[in-house]
């Protein structure tokens, strides 16, 4: 564990670790001791960057949101293929898998009741752009006839995205990755 005299790496090394821990055990599975051990800091270095734990959780769901938005403006920009797009937003949703975790979208979805009202909204904006991006592949897809589906693309990025998220719980709660291999080769292959 290393100090970090710089503010941006300390709140950055301190959401890197608040988001390890929510992956692993919840938004509710944690305290700011949880993290200052980890980081090897003080609990009053915590409340400096985020003063309570909504702050906390609004600041990851922003960062969350971000670091999606940045990921899929790269697919866009880099991938014309749009069976290649879904392939690599699988790849992305397969990231928490390898250590048998869920994504913190995932996770903070079953604090749900718990999270303040900014940290929902944000977990909305979320779903929403996850959602939106999967509905404009799948309908570009479609349209070229890359891929083939049925009834309406919304529809069906709704159940890819589910379908990915109960893959992440499948594969965690068995500690079998193959399981989240399944279900998105099954929805990719529904698609060719």
């Amino acid at each position: 564990m290393t100090k970090t005299t710089n503010s941006k790496n300390t709140s950055e090394l301190i959401l890197d670790t608040a988001q390890a821990f929510v992956q692993q055990y919840g938004f509710n599975g944690f305290s700011y001791s949880h993290i200052a051990e980890k980081v090897g800091i003080r609990n009053a270095s915590i409340h400096y960057y985020f003063p309570n734990k909504e702050d906390l959780g609004e600041a990851l769901i922003a960062r969350y949101l971000r670091n999606f938005n940045h990921f899929v403006a790269g697919i866009d920009a880099e991938i014309t293929n749009h069976i290649e797009k879904l392939r690599k937003f699988i790849l992305l949703y397969s990231g928490p898998v390898q250590a048998y975790c869920a994504c913190l979208s995932v996770m903070l979805s079953t604090d749900l009741a718990t999270l303040s009202g900014k940290v929902q909204v944000g977990l909305s904006q979320f779903f929403t752009a996850n959602l939106e991006w999967l509905a404009r592949v799948l309908e570009d897809g479609r349209r070229e006839g890359q891929l083939h589906f049925e009834g309406a693309a919304d529809v069906q990025a709704h159940q890819f995205l589910a379908a990915l998220q109960g893959a992440q719980l499948l594969a965690r709660s068995f500690h079998d990755i193959s399981k989240y291999e399944k279900i998105a080769a099954g929805l990719l292959s529904a698609l060719v």
